[in-house]
């Protein structure tokens, strides 16, 4: 079980952003559809079905995170993720028999990339109220914060949950 320590922001300038980072790293692009379920009253804690495409082909992922603790703009959560090889239906229907409602269902375009030992990743979703979002991720708080100090001229400065 993974314990992410990750700042996220909102997205101001993108087109700036992404060339900023292609400027540093190579980048890979992803059509991922997400299928979040939740427990009634439990709205930090989920489950998700990833349906990601890219380069490589087709994979399947199913994650739990747990309920996130946010300090100074960090948030940490326990993540666990595997991979699935059935369709996403028979995990839904399995989740929802254990008492799982289904939330929603998000579509996004992600670009990822790997600089200094963090995953840095734009999602453009299709959910106009999410707008497009910047992630920071890694195991070293002090280098999250680093790298998104480099970053606030695209982003609103204020980190979001």
């Amino acid at each position: 079980m993974a314990n992410e320590i990750e700042m996220n922001f909102k997205i101001i300038d993108k087109d700036g952003l992404l060339n900023y980072l292609r400027s540093l790293a190579g980048e890979k692009t992803q059509n991922i559809k997400m299928t979040y379920l939740g427990k009634h009253g439990e709205d930090s804690f989920y489950i998700r079905i990833e349906e990601i495409s890219d380069e490589n082909g087709d994979k399947k992922v199913l994650t739990a995170k747990g309920n996130f603790v946010s300090t100074d703009g960090i948030n940490q959560r326990k993540e666990v993720s595997i991979p699935i090889a059935e369709s996403p239906e028979k995990y839904i229907e399995f989740l929802t028999l254990i008492g799982m409602e289904l939330r929603d269902s998000k579509s996004k375009i992600r670009h990822f990339f790997h600089i200094d030992d963090l995953d840095i990743t734009i999602d453009e979703w299709n959910v106009e109220e999410l707008g497009n979002r910047l992630e920071i991720e890694g195991v070293d708080e002090s280098k999250v914060k680093e790298f998104a100090s480099k970053l606030v001229q695209y982003c609103d400065p204020t980190p979001s949950k």
